[in-house]
């Protein structure tokens, strides 16, 4: 404080930022847009980036809020309400993909299909994924890939959620 007192202000709360959910709209609308093949917004990786940064900005602000109100993070609850957040449309996009590998895939690929279901299940699709060998690029030089390829990116993500309160 300039007036000499030594005393510190109170922590500061993170407050709702519309800007940071609209630049992570414009960071998925470029994600989209690459994989609709559109020639002008080929920085898909820009998009995930961009997203993974503020994501990554806005959970270490709620971390670090917490440990300022009560001196600790309550890692439980934290990753409780991560699972909460993600786990149902998680669930729900893997039935629906269970669904297709079941009733219209080929054998040969219903079994992968299966595999990369349960490394999704346990965000660990981006290990899975390179363990096997399937590139992400191998989507747009028409070999099939995986439809939960993109699972690469959630698991990085739940894998950050995992690690990062342990670091703060």
């Amino acid at each position: 404080r300039a007036d000499g007192d030594a005393t510190t202000a109170p922590p500061q709360r993170l407050t709702y930022q519309p800007a940071l959910d609209g630049l992570r709209g414009v960071a998925v609308s470029i994600v989209v847009l690459f994989h609709l093949d559109i020639g002008i917004f080929s920085g898909g990786y820009l998009g995930v980036s961009v997203f993974f940064t503020l994501s990554g900005f806005l959970i270490t602000s709620l971390l670090l809020a917490e440990w300022d109100r009560t001196g600790r993070i309550d890692l439980g609850q934290f990753w409780i309400r991560r699972l909460r957040r993600l786990l149902p449309a998680a669930l729900l996009a893997l039935l629906g993909i269970a669904l297709y590998a079941t009733v219209i895939a080929a054998s040969g690929d219903a079994a992968r299909i299966g595999s990369d279901g349960i490394s999704a299940l346990l965000y660990v699709a981006n290990w899975r994924f390179i363990s096997s060998g399937q590139s992400y690029i191998e989507q747009f030089i028409g070999i099939g890939p995986s439809p939960l390829r993109h699972t690469w990116s959630l698991a990085i993500e739940e894998q950050f959620y995992l690690f990062a309160p342990l670091f703060v």
